[in-house]
């Protein structure tokens, strides 16, 4: 176990159990598609490196206004695992900016984040813009305390392309810390997941290496799904780091995704009328893609307070 876990435990253990709230926002969908199944997507994004829960978070219940604690990491792990425990083919999505924000990070460099994250063992992690606040080397140190002998979550970023030999993220290869997407098989689908990060706020805000790329996400995006249809496979994901209203922009353009899961702007969405919460639109948002077949967008607010729960269901009539 890690050392940084076993503090953040030791530390936080006895006011973190006596929390609990993490609402979880979920909706159920049908899709027409090649090959039938159904599939859940639980989600996260923005946890800044959040592992204690919030102890003033403002609520508006029955009218009346009131401070709760609400969220954290030990209780994000375990709704991930009541939910997955429930049975069904469940697929566990993070869409960036994992760390920076707290002196979490600040003490422990993505080590106690890390920690957290491998015991929800995400099967996919798109890099946000915060990753690199230190820099290609201290993402690099990051994902090396993501590769656990219990895990090893794949990082996606097909838009990001380090310098090999030269960037820490590569040293050997363009793909040794970052792929640009992931391919899974769960219940007879095969589930194509893309890694998107948003170029400019990155490379403005962060400190990536100079000598790192970064491509244009939407036609990165474009590539990496033609090129995953041209393999075969029945369903596509795009997990970005992009910000809503730049994911439903994506989700319109692109031709041949099923499903967007984001992150970035810390958005809100949902029914949260009777939390006293206001939300910037529904969950999921269904836009038409660029081939006319409907997209979902869905993404998970901020800091370790909201798990996404997104259900498809897929049949074979089309």
């Amino acid at each position: 176990m890690h050392k940084a876990y076993q503090e953040v435990t030791a530390k936080l253990g006895r006011p973190l159990r006596r929390c609990g709230l993490v609402v979880t926002v979920a909706i159920g969908l049908a899709f027409t598609t090649a090959q039938a199944g159904e599939l859940k997507i639980l989600h996260i994004n923005d946890a800044h490196s959040h592992l204690k829960p919030d102890s003033r978070m403002g609520l508006k219940l029955t009218g009346e206004s009131t401070r709760v604690k609400s969220g954290g990491m030990p209780a994000v792990v375990a709704k991930f695992k009541q939910l997955q425990a429930a049975g069904g083919n469940v697929l566990k999505l993070h869409a960036g900016d994992a760390v920076s924000g707290s002196l979490f990070f600040t003490l422990f460099k993505g080590e106690a984040d890390a920690a957290f994250m491998n015991e929800v063992c995400f099967d996919a992690f798109a890099l946000g813009n915060h990753e690199f606040n230190e820099g290609d080397t201290g993402l690099a140190k990051f994902l090396d305390f993501l590769k656990s002998d219990d895990c090893n979550t794949p990082v996606l970023a097909a838009n990001i392309k380090p310098e090999i030999g030269v960037s820490a993220l590569a040293p050997n290869s363009a793909t040794d810390y970052i792929q640009p997407y992931t391919v899974m098989q769960i219940d007879g689908m095969k589930i194509g997941i893309i890694g998107i990060d948003i170029v400019r706020k990155t490379k403005l805000s962060s400190s990536p290496d100079e000598t790192t790329i970064f491509l244009d996400e939407a036609e990165t995006a474009q590539k990496m799904v033609d090129e995953l249809s041209a393999d075969g496979i029945d369903h596509i994901i795009l997990l970005t780091h992009y910000g809503y209203e730049n994911e439903i922009m994506l989700a319109q353009t692109i031709k041949g995704v099923d499903v967007v899961i984001g992150g970035d702007s810390h958005t809100l969405i949902g029914d949260f009328d009777g939390l006293g919460l206001n939300s910037s639109g529904p969950y999921p948002t269904i836009v038409d893609g660029a081939d006319g077949a409907p997209v979902c967008v869905a993404t998970a607010w901020q800091y370790n307070q909201i798990v996404g729960e997104l259900d498809l269901s897929f049949n074979d009539a089309g």
